[in-house]
């Protein structure tokens, strides 16, 4: 992880998982102990982060209160959450190992892994209704012009639209930041952009370990994509026309952040999470004996094939 990004999350990441712990739904109701003790282990899965520390980073820019910004930021982290337990369902991605523990339907049942889905889902709108802005903004971000919708984009194999599962979340991450710091519409946009660009980059990384990597280093099942037949990677192209599209996705995130915002040092620690995304492919790439044209086979990918990721333009707002 770059410098400043790394002491960024090494000075909150330890504030973003005590308040996750305090903030984390638990039902007072008899019978519902399985359902306290799937949650507690769906918050306890560690992981960067990333989307809280984005959260953070965006508030910073425009020096929010550091208390709201934590409260907003652990919100999105239960979006995110409630999207990877139901990301894992057998009826979905059928993953049975999340950063490198069994995933919450595979320990505690499929009934009670939708429950806690449920259950953060509801508590992220929870925390975030003294902002309606922000209500509102969640909720498009999640729905089915947003996430939910590219789910199912991603289970029908339909191109350009599946990332929106990715990027609506990221774009809301910042977003949701910037209106903590009552950004104006000018700044939002921009904000929103750089996460609609990063986030197709992330999601075309995050492909490429799942057809190049191991369970070991993803932390989570591989070979997903290739097991049910999605049509990730475009017929014809190869590797490197992956990480070119990154490339270009990270460039102009970067350029769209740094005109649009004053410089400061979260600007220059989101411009660092930008570029490691570009870097993690890189050596995930370099690292495994892959035949970089296109339908090349990736070494313990379980002979997936290996092309670009079918991207189109970046997703707008």
């Amino acid at each position: 992880m770059p410098e400043r990004l790394s002491a960024f999350a090494e000075a909150y990441g330890p504030e973003i998982e005590a308040r996750l712990r305090q903030l984390c739904p638990r039902s007072s109701l008899a019978g519902a102990e399985k359902l306290n003790e799937a949650l507690i282990y769906a918050i306890s899965s560690g992981g960067k982060r990333v989307r809280p520390l984005l959260c953070l980073l965006a508030a910073g820019v425009f020096r929010t209160p550091a208390e709201m910004a934590l409260e907003i930021a652990c919100g999105v982290e239960f979006l995110h959450l409630s999207s990877v337990i139901l990301d894992d369902l057998p009826a979905m991605d059928d993953a049975k190992t999340r950063r490198h523990r069994p995933a919450l339907h595979v320990a505690y049942g499929e009934a009670v892994a939708i429950l806690a889905a449920m259950a953060l889902y509801a508590e992220a709108f929870s925390i975030f209704a003294p902002w309606p802005p922000i209500v509102r903004e969640a909720a498009q971000a999640t729905g089915c012009h947003g996430m939910t919708g590219g789910q199912a984009a991603d289970l029908n194999g339909a191109g350009a639209s599946r990332f929106e599962k990715t990027t609506a979340l990221m774009r809301f991450a910042l977003t949701a930041g910037g209106m903590a710091g009552q950004a104006d519409a000018g700044q939002l946009d921009v904000l929103a952009r750089f996460g609609a660009l990063t986030g197709e980059a992330y999601q075309i990384c995050d492909d490429l370990l799942d057809a190049l990597g191991s369970e070991r280093v993803a932390g989570k099942t591989v070979g997903q994509d290739v097991r049910h037949g999605k049509r990730v990677f475009a017929p014809g192209f190869g590797i490197e026309e992956a990480r070119r599209r990154m490339q270009g996705l990270i460039a102009e995130a970067v350029r769209t952040l740094r005109a649009g915002l004053p410089p400061c040092g979260e600007l220059d620690a989101l411009c660092e999470f930008a570029g490691g995304i570009v870097e993690r492919a890189a050596v995930l790439v370099e690292n495994t004996h892959v035949d970089t044209g296109g339908g090349g086979r990736a070494a313990g990918a379980g002979g997936g094939e290996c092309g670009v990721v079918a991207a189109g333009p970046g997703p707008e707002r």
